[in-house]
């Protein structure tokens, strides 16, 4: 059954502008219809076009990202198991290093355990079975939830595992966003 979308919904997906368009437009329509209420009537889309301007500015350009990702892949494991570490430390997790198959830090967060993946970080293409190992040991460990992190992208098969799943996953411009800026690798 198809998810139903409102139009606050779609106007979350577009740039801030169009909310504030939209906002601007209800203003005019109501101040001709019944001007008292204008302003309420435009309210929301101006509360919507702030949200969204203010999460456009947290976010990295896509040009950006895939510089990002590129250098990533570019790392050798020591290099990019430290900056990861570092990342999820300045989230408050306490990082601990695992010698696991199934993943390869445990974060731990007001007393609860997140399994955190991240070997397939180089992959241009994410399948199924490490989500599944990474499942397992969630289930293994009673860890409370499993992320995945892969500078690639998903296949449609590991993004049909996930629903129902205690996994995440940290892919693209997440992952960029989180890790921060990177000097180049000069050194492998």
């Amino acid at each position: 059954m198809a998810q139903r979308r409102t139009l606050f919904s779609i106007l979350v997906e577009q740039p801030w502008w169009v909310s504030a368009l939209a906002g601007g437009a209800f203003f005019a329509v109501a101040q001709l219809i019944f001007p008292p209420v204008a302003p309420w009537v435009a309210l929301p889309f101006f509360v919507i076009a702030l949200y969204v301007a203010y999460r456009q500015m947290r976010t990295i350009s896509a040009r950006e990202a895939q510089a990002r990702l590129d250098t990533l892949r570019e790392m050798s494991w020591e290099q990019f198991g430290g900056l990861i570490s570092d990342a999820y430390r300045r989230q408050g997790y306490t990082v601990e290093a695992a010698q696991h198959a199934a993943f390869d830090f445990k974060l731990i967060k007001l007393n609860r355990v997140t399994l955190l993946q991240c070997r397939r970080w180089k992959v241009h293409q994410l399948g199924v079975g490490p989500l599944e190992d990474l499942s397992r040991a969630v289930s293994a460990t009673d860890a409370y939830n499993g992320i995945c992190v892969t500078a690639g992208a998903v296949s449609p098969k590991a993004a049909q595992f996930l629903p129902g799943k205690p996994l995440s996953l940290v892919t693209g411009a997440a992952l960029a966003t989180l890790i921060g800026k990177i000097k180049p690798a000069s050194n492998k």
